[in-house]
């Protein structure tokens, strides 16, 4: 069946089951790095915020035999189980001081973001944009973002730069760094993988308590793993792990996490560009894409340098 025919057949079997006042909405919502995706929402009169619910998936899950009506039942239990959001009265948003302590830092691509960046205030750093979000969470760590759009900021009545410096101030108490060794975070993973079998396990940390010694390669981002792509900004950590390891390399992992590589220690520089195109295009989900570059820290000047570009840029120019 069509995509667009799938489309249809799923409006028609949700709306025998919605209850009523529920009013189903088929849109479309752009992501980072230009990436659309066409999503339902099931909106009730009383709520200022809907879950949205990707359909792409089910659409494959269909094309592979799937019922429409166990599709249909999947989607009405993720709706449920996805109401579970901060409470949020969207008024409060218009007031900076309700929110001015909860906007944060996400790191993206300018060049992959070009048409988004004309709505949003933003900053340059190197080949990135600097941009920047309104964090509600609760007490059961559900959470909720809403990018800071220029017609916002207007409201808002400050500037780019003093926002920039306030999201600053925030990012060292809502998201501290954390730094931990590839292998370290190779078991977090493992260890709360409920797919593999003990003996599996097993002979995995072996194998990474060995090599961890070899080849040590170590991932930054903040304590929430959300956003962590922002620690680039944070000299601080970047000037810490200079002292200890010299210069080093920075790889862009995802919007979520840098992996920094100590040089002493690093392959040849384009084998490294080479694993950051094969991860991008192969193992990051595209709208989480940071940058197809590799990034140098210099100990001597606390600069940091694109790989073969000639301009380095230490963290601190960002600061008003």
């Amino acid at each position: 069946m069509e995509y667009n025919k799938f489309i249809e057949l799923l409006k028609t079997e949700l709306m025998k089951v919605c209850a009523e006042g529920v009013k189903l909405k088929i849109d479309t919502v752009r992501k980072n790095n230009d990436i659309s995706y066409d999503v339902i929402t099931l909106n009730r009169a009383d709520e200022c915020i809907t879950p949205v619910i990707y359909i792409r998936q089910f659409y494959d899950n269909y094309c592979n035999g799937e019922d429409i009506g166990d599709i249909v039942q999947q989607i009405v239990n993720l709706d449920i189980e996805n109401r579970n959001l901060p409470e949020l009265d969207v008024s409060d948003i218009f007031d900076y001081y309700n929110v001015k302590d909860k906007v944060i830092i996400k790191l993206i691509n300018r060049s992959q973001n070009e048409k988004m960046l004309k709505t949003l205030p933003f900053k340059e750093y190197l080949d990135f944009a600097v941009v920047f979000c309104i964090l509600f969470e609760d007490n059961n760590n559900n959470r909720a973002t809403s990018l800071v759009s220029n017609d916002l900021l207007d409201k808002w009545e400050i500037t780019t730069e003093e926002l920039f410096e306030q999201a600053m101030t925030n990012m060292k108490f809502i998201c501290p760094a954390e730094l931990k060794s590839m292998n370290e975070t190779m078991v977090e993973l493992l260890l709360n993988d409920d797919n593999v079998d003990d003996d599996t396990r097993s002979d995995i940390l072996k194998h990474l308590e060995e090599d961890d010694t070899n080849y040590p390669m170590y991932v930054l981002t903040n304590t929430k793993k959300m956003y962590g792509a922002a620690t680039f900004l944070y000299e601080e950590e970047l000037r810490s792990f200079a002292e200890k390891f010299g210069d080093f390399y920075i790889i862009p992992s995802s919007i979520h996490e840098l992996i920094l590589i100590p040089e002493s220690i690093s392959t040849s520089e384009q084998e490294m560009v080479d694993m950051v195109k094969e991860v991008n295009d192969n193992q990051v989900e595209p709208e989480e894409v940071l940058s197809y570059n590799v990034y140098k820290y210099y100990a001597d000047t606390g600069c940091v340098g694109i790989i073969n570009k000639i301009k380095n840029i230490p963290p601190s120019v960002l600061k008003y």
